[in-house]
């Protein structure tokens, strides 16, 4: 019998025929950014209070982590946290793409805010830049092995950031995979049971969503940090 793979529901070309809607599966992520504008244009509702509040509150959390009070870089991490979460909620829905479970798209969000904020420090605060891959306290012999293990360990931040939001991703939809196929062989009682268990797994997962949403925007938010001396 021929049986798929388990990473078939990662391929954007495997659950849709027509190219119009493979195409779709790359664009269905910007549905977060259009949902968050149209939140605040519309007339009251609980929709709207909800995405009001989830805005505010990631807003108090990114004024603890950001240096500058800049109301613009705000925003933009904010608009991320958003794409990034309801991306992963909407890969959630069985047969839908998962959009983040792919490196490139992760990529394509880390890559060029990291590089604009190293270049931007290394452009305006050349010097302290240059203290900051020296530790304090580092012995003379060693200054010139820790610079290159320093650039080395900055120059892999948006890969290891993509990574890890990858594999959070893969590794979740991989156990609710499993736990679905194996549904068919079991009797009547395990499958209640494994029912059960892919419930409270998929609420686990709708946590992770949130979390790894957090965790990629508040760690951009450190990476401009370091490359922001003005305060």
């Amino acid at each position: 019998m021929f049986k798929m793979s388990l990473f078939l529901s990662f391929d954007p070309n495997s659950s849709m025929t027509f190219l119009i809607f493979q195409e779709m599966n790359w664009l269905i992520m910007l549905i977060s950014l259009l949902f968050l504008s149209l939140s605040f244009f519309t007339f009251p509702s609980r929709s709207k209070s909800l995405s009001k509040i989830m805005f505010l509150e990631m807003g108090n959390q990114l004024k603890i982590a950001i240096k500058t009070q800049n109301d613009s870089s705000k925003i933009m991490f904010v608009s991320i946290f958003f794409l990034i979460f309801f991306s992963n909620f909407i890969g959630l829905v069985p047969n839908s793409f998962t959009s983040t479970s792919h490196i490139t798209i992760n990529l394509l969000i880390s890559l060029p805010l990291w590089m604009g904020f190293f270049l931007y420090g290394w452009k305006t605060y050349s010097k302290k830049m240059f203290s900051h891959l020296v530790p304090n306290g580092t012995p003379m012999p060693l200054i010139s092995f820790m610079v290159i293990i320093e650039l080395i360990s900055t120059s892999i931040r948006p890969f290891t950031l993509s990574i890890r939001l990858m594999a959070n991703m893969v590794s979740g939809h991989l156990l609710l995979t499993l736990m679905g196929n194996t549904m068919t062989l079991k009797t009547p009682f395990m499958v209640f049971i494994l029912s059960l268990t892919q419930l409270t797994l998929l609420s686990l997962e709708m946590g992770v969503s949130m979390i790894q949403a957090y965790v990629f925007c508040i760690l951009l938010t450190l990476y401009s940090d370091d490359s922001d001396f003005s305060n």
